[in-house]
């Protein structure tokens, strides 16, 4: 069993293509699981028309997007878990790839493979896919990663202390405690840009992640206590 895990709130836009990826799967034995945060701008209206298609449906407020992902995968029991927010989507056969390379490399926890990015308006971009190893440098692909249940209740989930990049933190931490990772060299997901992961807030958190772990250089880290002591200042 493989759980999937959308995370949405007021995407009309986006939400149904997100649906119907996971629904043409060609890897049936999928636990769908859709956290919204209680949208009001017609998502919901969408995504009751395939309420019989998701095994868990909640919608409610919530502190932010990381702590919908952490509803998801409170409530998640396939052994492997996915997210995929709203207005991403995968290729047809990426739980299925995924399920066989877990297949053949048990020892493996985290799976990730290659992005496909496209702007806001839909023209494609580029296509991106890093190791683990680019993890010094920031955040390998979030949508295409999937992660052993296992993980998540024996390492804890993500920390809601970061808004916009608790993804990266739980993905170095996981790399810190020695989780093996593999990278799968396929398209697995698509992306559009223009979300969270583009805001200041989200470079700076990167910032002092990085500082945690270790990965900042001397002037690096007075840069961002500079930063940091300006914005309490300015109270931004």
């Amino acid at each position: 069993m493989v759980s999937i895990i959308t995370v949405v709130y007021n995407n009309k836009h986006g939400i149904e293509k997100t649906l119907n990826s996971v629904f043409a799967q060609t890897y049936t034995a999928i636990e769908y699981i859709v956290i919204d945060g209680g949208s009001t701008d017609g998502t919901l209206d969408i995504i009751s028309r395939y309420q019989d298609k998701i095994d868990i449906l909640i919608s409610e407020p919530d502190r932010g997007i990381y702590d919908a992902m952490n509803k998801g995968l409170g409530l998640a029991t396939g052994q492997l878990i996915g997210i995929i927010n709203s207005g991403d989507f995968y290729e047809k056969d990426a739980i299925e790839t995924v399920v066989n390379s877990c297949n053949e490399n048990p020892q493996v926890a985290i799976f990730h493979g290659i992005l496909r990015v496209f702007d806001a308006s839909g023209e494609f971009k580029s296509i991106i896919g890093n190791h683990s190893s680019f993890l010094v440098k920031g955040m390998i692909e979030h949508p295409t990663c999937f992660v052993k249940r296992a993980v998540f209740l024996k390492y804890g989930v993500f920390n809601l202390a970061y808004k916009s990049s608790a993804d990266y933190e739980f993905m170095l931490r996981m790399k810190k405690l020695k989780v093996s990772f593999m990278f799968i060299e396929k398209i697995l997901s698509n992306y559009y840009t223009g979300g969270i992961s583009f805001q200041t807030t989200a470079l700076l958190e990167t910032l002092q992640i990085k500082q945690q772990y270790g990965l900042m250089s001397r002037y690096k880290k007075v840069l961002i206590a500079n930063i940091i002591s300006l914005r309490a200042k300015l109270k931004v």
